[in-house]
């Protein structure tokens, strides 16, 4: 998939580490599972994020801060693929149970943007 490069230069912009800008660009040229599609998006006061879709359901979501990216893995995704919660806790240490029942993760180096999405690549 290819992606706005542009785009990808605006979001990242000049109020972001370097470390949070090599995660999200790692996240946003992740060579995909073809069966999920990403593009760039936001809502409400989130306007740097990364949706990750797989048919029309949302699956994951990388947001871009000023110091990290938060992962989620959504709850479209711990539902259809059957995922648990506590293994994902288990799994990625650091990661939290949100109110709304998903999972997010504070992802501030390449080595844990890596394996989120080798756990991707496994999980589809």
């Amino acid at each position: 998939m290819t992606i706005d490069e542009q785009e990808l230069a605006k979001q990242i912009g000049g109020n972001t580490s370097a470390a949070a800008g090599t995660v999200y660009q790692i996240f946003a040229r992740a060579n995909l599972p073809c069966a999920l599609s990403s593009q760039f998006g936001g809502h409400g006061y989130i306007d740097r994020e990364l949706r990750f879709v797989r048919g029309e359901r949302w699956y994951f979501a990388a947001v871009l801060n000023k110091s990290w990216v938060l992962w989620y893995f959504r709850r479209p995704a711990i539902s259809d693929l059957n995922l648990s919660i506590e293994d994902l806790i288990q799994t990625f240490p650091g990661a939290e149970v949100t109110t709304g029942a998903e999972v997010k993760i504070r992802v501030e180096n390449p080595v844990l943007a890596y394996a989120i999405i080798g756990w991707v690549f496994q999980a589809l």
